[in-house]
């Protein structure tokens, strides 16, 4: 019986103490890879600042994917301050439509939506809405797996 009462007591300890809070994610989950070369085709991706955003149909290799809305890789900066990958899903997920792809601003900072005009971060790689309805409602951009291996860049999920 004591140890009853002790696995109920850390069972309500549990239960009181989880987060109640909840991330929705709007954007559905599609395949993302992506073989990018930063020697040839993607040699733009190589200034801190650029992006790229890719669609199917600008993919040419085998098995590239490039989920729901597109890819939308950026060159930012890494928490050490040095260059770093960051790759989101390029629809918007206040409006969660493939049709809907996010453009990036004069700044290059800040990725936005042409519907609703929410505006996410981008230079850090977090992809956090700023202002607009994503920044109500706390909806970031789905951000994908990125690592480096020479002049390779590749992006999955």
């Amino acid at each position: 019986m004591d140890k009853l009462v002790r696995i109920c007591s850390l069972l309500s300890l549990f239960v009181l103490f989880s987060c109640t809070e909840t991330v929705e994610e709007r954007i559905p989950i599609r395949a993302v890879y992506l073989e990018l070369d930063l020697t040839y085709q993607d040699r733009e991706l190589n200034a801190i600042q650029a992006y790229k955003i890719y669609h199917q149909s600008d993919v040419n290799q085998a098995g590239e994917r490039t989920g729901f809305g597109g890819v939308l890789v950026y060159h930012g900066l890494s928490t050490m301050g040095t260059g770093a990958f960051y790759a989101f899903d390029a629809a918007c997920p206040y409006e969660a439509s493939s049709t809907v792809v996010l453009g990036v601003d004069e700044s290059a900072v800040y990725a936005v939506c042409p519907e609703c005009g929410s505006k996410f971060e981008l230079l850090n790689g977090i992809g956090n809405p700023v202002e607009g309805p994503c920044a109500e409602k706390r909806w970031q951009l789905r951000r994908y797996a990125v690592e480096t291996s020479g002049n390779k860049v590749y992006v999955h999920n």
